[in-house]
């Protein structure tokens, strides 16, 4: 998911790949979104920045429906998923636009509700992002923001396939202008921007039974290969395509392993203008 315009300057780390649109899409607000749920009430407005296939956005607008609920992203591809998605469901309070993270096209609080999902962590000025979001909040209205904490992941069995994976996942971040550890920073982030209240908390992704890590080592035995981190780690030297198709296929080996465990910690953040 990426909220801010690719053809000026910002590089969407995982791409539109078609296999990274489907991951995506099987993300829900029950899951991915269950620390901002609680404060939504029907009837509140909401918008969605880099909302990419809309299933998070999808869970959003029925909790805050009958109002009007907006996902904004840069992909077009994202976006027709989304549309199609939330046709299909039904969800009429629901819409879906082009819109860039550092120039959202809605006037000053026009949203009771702001909500970012792994977005922050691909941007090279995440800090202006978040004043934009925070501009179309209304007084009295919560943003909700997760970031991932790259920094935190643990695999077992630990492997050199597994370190260099990580070794590659951190350089492309680092060199397309993101933070990988974004999770760790909101606090800070949020802090300079005089909320009248916070909750930062944290959330353990955890992958631990035969189902679980097999379905994770063969995401990232296709990703590593297949979307732009493999695009961006050959064509800057990061790596190359035969290391990334043996990466891969360790991956997905680790992932059939009896014993395999793999987390990682996503940063949660509540914000109250």
């Amino acid at each position: 998911m990426t909220g801010v315009n690719e053809n000026d300057r910002e590089i969407y780390m995982h791409g539109h790949h078609p296999v990274v649109v489907d991951e995506h899409a099987r993300r829900s607000a029950k899951r991915n979104a269950a620390y901002l749920l609680p404060h939504l009430k029907p009837g509140m407005s909401l918008l969605d920045i880099g909302c990419g296939p809309g299933s998070i956005t999808a869970g959003l607008a029925n909790a805050t429906g009958p109002g009007r609920a907006v996902g904004v992203d840069t992909s077009e591809t994202a976006l027709e998923r989304a549309r199609a998605d939330a046709a299909d469901a039904g969800i009429k309070n629901l819409e879906y636009q082009i819109a860039d993270a550092y120039d959202l096209p809605f006037s000053d609080g026009s949203f009771e509700v702001a909500h970012m999902h792994q977005v922050l962590q691909h941007l090279s000025d995440p800090e202006r992002a978040l004043q934009e979001a925070v501009r179309v909040l209304a007084p009295g209205g919560v943003i909700g923001i997760t970031e991932v904490d790259w920094g935190t992941a643990i695999f077992w069995p630990r492997t050199s396939a597994t370190d260099r994976f990580l070794q590659i996942y951190g350089e492309v971040a680092i060199r397309n202008g993101g933070d990988p550890d974004m999770g760790r920073r909101l606090r800070s982030m949020l802090e300079p921007l005089g909320l009248e209240r916070m909750e930062i908390g944290a959330l353990a992704w955890s992958f631990g039974d035969a189902e679980t890590t097999a379905q994770w080592g063969d995401l990232w035995w296709s990703r590593i290969q297949e979307s732009n981190i493999a695009t961006v780690a050959v064509e800057t030297g990061i790596s190359t395509s035969e290391e990334l198709a043996e990466i891969g296929a360790n991956l997905h080996e680790w992932g059939q392993a009896p014993d395999a465990f793999f987390s990682m910690t996503h940063g949660e953040a509540l914000g109250w203008k």
